[in-house]
């Protein structure tokens, strides 16, 4: 069944499938999210105590909010990833300007959706990354403050319960009604894939464990916490000290709006990153300070003997120095990159080409089943495994093993998907041995010396020669009359008998000679037409 569901059924490069597993991750956040939602309770002085209760007591809460979590990193990852790789690779250029904005404006809602997923749990986390997003929701000119009552409410008994509809109703919805636009044009489907990214979120999940964090308390002062990855480069601009609007509006913004713009000014007439130099250094430049801002972002100066602030803040003209200088540095990497590449071509274009020969690995029939079956058996392991895992109260175990039983799962239909391929495979051609060359006549061999004249035929030139040869070799029809004559002479006949002898001989003898000369003439006319068909056989 699952082979009716994958398709193209032709190859296609892994990275052309970041864009389905993004939305199979959502279809996973959707259902792990829909099942929460019957325990979890959005009132302020409940979520954080509704999501412990699901950690420790609810059956296999702790696997459906590990899971939930994981793939919300997941996703944001996978859609940056997918975002540049179809950038890179110049793919928005095939008339795909409304794919391009719609698929940024879904990164940005995906991680709106896993900002508002983690702040409802209200943990201090949680009230520092409200803080600052109301603070720089409120620094928007004009339409700030109707902005800031409209997502936080009068207070955090308000913001629980908006952030909570947020995320469960209306980001989903927009996300829905975007990916609708956005994917079926180029939608591909593989269920390894698919089993694939589902373990690997379950096999994070038992390995790395969600914390859930300490509980917001209004009477002890925070300590110091970070965001999620994701919105550590705004934090790492934030904690610069410089204006709010700037650092934490107007910069991000700038960055969405360069990106929402670039299949409009790109007017490069070729696709690979080589050919298109300046949008291929904007981008490398926009992904190293990605890089280095989220890094800054995690980092906090461990001398304790500073205070609190003094620890947070980042400089801002060394924060700025550097983003500025990350500029050239970008465009010469991606310079130096496109000329190493292209001599790299250049070289490869003047160097003989080497026979390549495809390596594949082709199974055979017992190795196909041997394998499967092995595979088989260690999925009723692992079963076994996670099982036993469950009753001893040892979460994370059996979420580890759960992953690796989808990874077998994967490996067990890619062979069974392999097995079948060859058994719809036609047989192989035979091969014929290589045919004989053909053999050039004597009569056609190119030698030094100049051919003999031929005679034409009835001619007298002809006649003399086939006489010539007669007399040298008499025929036996010549024979008989001439010993017949000879004995008549010897008996003593009579002259008329020898004259009528004689008279016979010579009338044979012309026969002879006439019947010679057609033969000949035949003869001649068929050798003729041989060579003329070898040579219109060996032109061709």
């Amino acid at each position: 069944m699952g082979l009716k569901f994958t398709f193209p059924s032709r190859f296609v490069s892994p990275l052309g499938f970041l864009g389905m597993l993004t939305f199979v991750i959502f279809i996973i956040l959707g259902i792990t999210g829909a099942l929460l939602m019957l325990y979890y309770e959005p009132i302020l002085d409940r979520a954080w105590d509704s999501v412990q209760n699901i950690d420790d007591t609810i059956p296999y809460g702790f696997h459906l909010r590990n899971i939930h979590y994981h793939a919300s990193n997941a996703m944001v990852m996978v859609a940056l990833l997918h975002m540049y790789y179809q950038y890179f690779s110049g793919r928005y250029k095939i008339r795909n300007e409304i794919l391009w904005v719609t698929g940024i404006i879904l990164g940005v809602l995906t991680i709106l959706e896993a900002f508002t997923g983690y702040d409802i749990i209200f943990s201090e986390r949680a009230e520092l990354a409200i803080s600052i997003a109301a603070s720089l929701t409120n620094s928007i000119p004009i339409l700030g403050p109707q902005m800031t009552e409209a997502f936080f409410g009068g207070g955090f008994h308000d913001f629980v319960l908006r952030f909570y509809a947020f995320h469960v109703f209306l980001l989903p919805i927009a996300m829905l009604g975007l990916m609708v636009v956005h994917f079926p044009r180029f939608l591909v489907f593989d269920i390894p894939m698919v089993m694939a990214i589902t373990g690997a979120i379950m096999l994070t999940g038992g390995v790395f464990p969600v914390d859930m964090g300490l509980k917001f308390d209004p009477n002890v002062p925070p300590g110091i916490t970070v965001p999620e990855w994701y919105l550590t480069g705004l934090y790492a601009f934030l904690r610069s000290a410089y204006d709010k609007f700037t650092t934490g509006v107007a910069w991000p913004g700038l960055f969405i709006f360069a990106l929402l713009i670039v299949p409009f000014i790109d007017r490069y007439k070729k696709f690979s990153w080589k050919d298109r130099p300046i949008i291929t250094a904007v981008g490398i430049t926009s992904l190293a300070q990605i890089i280095v801002t989220t890094y800054w972002g995690f980092y906090i100066d461990p001398d304790r003997t500073k205070s609190l602030l003094e620890r947070l803040v980042i400089d801002p003209v060394f924060l700025y120095l550097v983003m500025i200088l990350l500029v050239p540095l970008s465009f010469g990497f991606t310079y130096m990159m496109i000329k190493l590449a292209r001599n790299a071509e250049a070289n490869a274009k003047v160097q003989p080409k080497k026979p390549t020969t495809k390596s594949s690995i082709n199974l055979t029939e017992k190795w196909i089943y041997g394998i499967f079956i092995a595979l088989l058996a260690f999925q009723v392991y692992l079963n076994i495994a996670a099982y036993y895992a469950v009753l001893s109260g040892m979460k994370n175990y059996s979420l580890f093993i759960i992953g690796i039983m989808m990874l077998v799962f994967a490996g067990m239909f890619h062979i069974f998907r392999h097995g079948k391929s060859m058994q719809k495979a036609p047989p192989p051609k035979p091969t014929l041995p290589p045919m004989p060359a053909k053999a050039k006549p004597a009569s056609l061999a190119k030698t030094g010396q100049p051919e003999a004249p031929q005679i034409a035929a009835g001619t007298k030139e002809l006649e003399n020669s086939v006489a010539k040869e007669n007399t040298l070799a008499p025929s036996a029809k010549g024979s008989s009359p001439s010993a017949s004559s000879g004995s008549s002479a010897s008996s003593g006949s009579s002259a008329s008998s020898g004259s009528s002898a004689s008279a016979s001989s010579t009338s044979a003898s012309s026969t002879s000679a006439s019947t010679s000369v057609q033969s000949a003439s035949k003869t001649e006319s068929t050798g003729v037409q041989s060579q003329q068909k070898i040579v219109a056989d060996e032109k061709k």
